[in-house]
This record gives C-alpha cells, sequence and structure tokens, in this order.
C-alpha cells in the first residue's frame, strides 16, 4: 500500500484546466509577497491564526499555544491547559481574547476540549512551573532524563488543573464548530458539547446561552449569519439547519440532500446557504424562503470547502479529485474550472484535495491543495500566484488562512508560520 507520503515525494504538480478570463489564460503576477517568517520552535506546527488586527499570531507547538508579536517575531504568551491535539484556533475580534479545542490522541480516555483565552489575565503556566519544580527537586538530573518525570508530572498537573477548569466553566467539554466560532460581533462562541448538539456561549461570562439541537447525525459545520442573528448548521444527517441565536428556535430544516453533508458557508448579504456534500454537489437555499435554488456538480468526490464571493455573486467549492470550481449564485452556471491534473498517474485522484478556500473583502480568491501547494486568483486582473516550499514535497504545510481584512496570506509551514503581504 502506498502512503501519502510515499505518493506526494514523487508526484509532480499540474493542471489540466486552470484560470482564464473569456478564453484567456490567467498570468502569473507580482501581487502576494512574503514579508515575515517566525521560527517556533524545533518541533512542526500545522496549526495557525492570526488576530484580526494582523499584529498578533498564534501557534500550536505540541501541547501548547505560543502568541507572537508579527512585527518583531518575539513569542508573548505561552499558553498550557489542553493534553491532546490542538486545532483550531481562532481570534476574538478585540484581539486579546481567543479559543483553542484540543481532541483527544491514542490511548486517552478524555473528551475533546475548548478552551477561551484571555491574554491580559495570568494563565496556570507560572503555577504549573512553579509546581512541577517544587516536586522535580526530589529526584536527580539522569533519573528525571530517563524517566521523562519531567513532563509526565507537567502532563498531570495540566490535567488536574483542566478537571478544575471544566467544572468551574472555565473550559469546556465538547470542540470547536468551525475555524469562524466567534460571532462577527464577538458576544457569541459556537462549540460542540455533543456531535450532534450546538451550544452558543455568551463570550462575556462564558456562560451558555442556549443550546442547539435537532440534528441525527454529526454536525461538521456551523457559523453564525453576517449579521449574528441566526446560526445554521450542515450535518451528516443530509440536513441543513437555521436557527435563531437567542431564542434557540428552529426557523429552518433545509432538505434536498442525498448524502452526508461536509461543509456549508453563508453568503455575505445573509441570503444564501451553500453545503458541501460528500456525493460530488453543492447545493444552494434561499434562507428565508427555504427554497432549494442550484444543485452544482462537476466534481469528482466529496466537496468539504466552500466561500462565497464578498458581493455573494459567486461561490467557490473544492474537493477531492483537485477539482475548484467557482459557480454563479444566480444562474448555476460554472465559471470558472480550475483542475489538478489527476488523470496522468494512479492513485492521484484519492491523495489529492482542495482546502482551505477563502474568498477575501477585496474579491481575490485562495486556495491549497494536499499536496502541500498554495494558490491565488485575483479575478479582477485574471492574475494568478501559487507557493510551494522548496523541499518539503507538500509534507508539512498545515494551517493556510487569510487575514480577516484581505491584507495578508499566513502558512505554518514546517517550524515556522510564513506571512504574505497581498497588494491592493
Amino acid at each position: 500500500m502506498v502512503t501519502s507520503q510515499e505518493f506526494f515525494q514523487q508526484w509532480e504538480h499540474s493542471l489540466s484546466d486552470g484560470f482564464q478570463q473569456d478564453g484567456v489564460p490567467a498570468t502569473s503576477g507580482s501581487w502576494v509577497f512574503e514579508v515575515t517568517r517566525i521560527p517556533v520552535g524545533s518541533g512542526e506546527t500545522r496549526v495557525a491564526a492570526l488576530s484580526h488586527d494582523n499584529t498578533l499570531v498564534a501557534v500550536v507547538m505540541g501541547n501548547e499555544i505560543r502568541i507572537y508579536d508579527v512585527a518583531t517575531s518575539k513569542l508573548l504568551h505561552t499558553l498550557r491547559g489542553h493534553t491532546g491535539n490542538v486545532g483550531p484556533l481562532e481570534f476574538h475580534p478585540d484581539g486579546r481574547k481567543f479559543a483553542s479545542c484540543s481532541f483527544p490522541t491514542r490511548g486517552q480516555i478524555q473528551s475533546s476540549l475548548t478552551r477561551v483565552w484571555d491574554l491580559d489575565a495570568p494563565t496556570g503556566a507560572a503555577a504549573t512551573a512553579a509546581a512541577s519544580a517544587s516536586l522535580l527537586q526530589h529526584w536527580s538530573p539522569e533519573d528525571l532524563q530517563s524517566a521523562n518525570l519531567e513532563q509526565q508530572i507537567s502532563d498531570s498537573i495540566i490535567a488536574a488543573q483542566t478537571a478544575i477548569d471544566v467544572r468551574t466553566g472555565r473550559a469546556f467539554a465538547g470542540h470547536l464548530s468551525h475555524n469562524r466560532a466567534f460571532s462577527h460581533d464577538g458576544r457569541s462562541l459556537l462549540y460542540l458539547p455533543e456531535h450532534t448538539t450546538l451550544a452558543v456561549l455568551d463570550v462575556a461570562n462564558l456562560t451558555e446561552r442556549v443550546r442547539l439541537s435537532g440534528h441525527t447525525d454529526s454536525i461538521m459545520w456551523a457559523e453564525t449569519s453576517p449579521d449574528d442573528t441566526l446560526v445554521a448548521s450542515v450535518s451528516w444527517d443530509k440536513t441543513v439547519r437555521i436557527w435563531s441565536i437567542e431564542s434557540g428556535e428552529t426557523l429552518q430544516v433545509l432538505e434536498g440532500a442525498t448524502n452526508q453533508g461536509w461543509t456549508g458557508a453563508f453568503s455575505p448579504d445573509g441570503q444564501l446557504i451553500a453545503a458541501g456534500e460528500g456525493n460530488k454537489a453543492v447545493r444552494i437555499w434561499r434562507i428565508d424562503t427555504g427554497e432549494l435554488l442550484h444543485t452544482l456538480g462537476g466534481f469528482l468526490g466529496w466537496v468539504r470547502h466552500l466561500s462565497f464571493s464578498p458581493d455573494s455573486r459567486c461561490l467557490a467549492a473544492g474537493s477531492s479529485g483537485g477539482t475548484l470550481r467557482v459557480f454563479d449564485t444566480q444562474s448555476g452556471k460554472c465559471d470558472q474550472k480550475w483542475q489538478i491534473d489527476v488523470q496522468k498517474q494512479p492513485l492521484a485522484q484519492a491523495f489529492m484535495e482542495i482546502r482551505h478556500v477563502q474568498y477575501t473583502p477585496r474579491g481575490d480568491l485562495f486556495f491549497s491543495s494536499t499536496e502541500g501547494r498554495s494558490f491565488g486568483y485575483r479575478a479582477s486582473r485574471n492574475l494568478k500566484w501559487d507557493m510551494l516550499e522548496p523541499d518539503t514535497h507538500g509534507l508539512n504545510c498545515g494551517t493556510v488562512r487569510t487575514s480577516v481584512d484581505g491584507s495578508r496570506f499566513i502558512a505554518a509551514i514546517g517550524s515556522a508560520v510564513a506571512i504574505w503581504k497581498i497588494e491592493d
């Protein structure tokens, strides 16, 4: 059996279809420039997030979350409070709080965990270090090294503190619903206490405002509407649900899907909701009436990444099999087909997926592929951009995201976080 690492080490990237305007192929241009690269340790980071004002970056190293100043690359905070695999991360709009979640690693018995951190409040790191130092003085350096006691003691103290935090409401059993778990106004946070249930937290006091139930299978995506009055969710039960964020009332149950739902997206004007499915399709509904407007195809596999353009006129969708399509949301017509050439090599279709599809507020489109490349397209000038870190074979590229204002592009690459400026 061929592993993904073995496949991508010998893979050579090429396209069978690329971006174009009226038959004119897109050209490469100088509009995305790397401006900083922050080393974050000797290990590998695969998760990173940028604050809304682009001044702070949060990265995951092991079980730790590290906060760096973007301008100086200085490490500002080291946060410890997770014992499993950490990710995703998201900054609150005020830039002084952020949310994280972790999932148990193999052999761990605890559930997933969600935390909301306040960067202006004292953390338990100092107390953990002091408690560890007090205990560690009883052993020789040789004993500590041979038995890995220092790490075990630190992990035990963190686990004990986590149990206290969950009991006292400072941490929550469950995981974040999406990379955009905070509402746009910052008042609410969505998380999943159970696979089929959403909870809306009041960020100010970390109390549960309302719980949203009704799905019969796992929720794969949830987000607040652009005006923060609604919550939408996409589930494996083949439905999309729309709730009132204040009352928790179910306003719409959108049906028509014939396979598991994997992801969703609100249109910026708040009128449409889209869902990507496991049967090579995307569907678009009107939110107010529940009317199914379009069923969009042309994919080679499941569709797990969606983004509307800022004017709500286009929907970009990325799927397994290396396909990205851009549709006109009024007509349902496919305006752009971008396709990695997966026909040239056996197994390519199985290993290739388009991820992290994101429109910026300026209308630029960015996305990545499982081969480790990142791509950009500026339709207004028919310009393209792509990036592959040299000598990585696409194997150690993690999170790729655009900033909230659309002026930056960030990627977790090996033991560093790189940030690019997107020109006006």
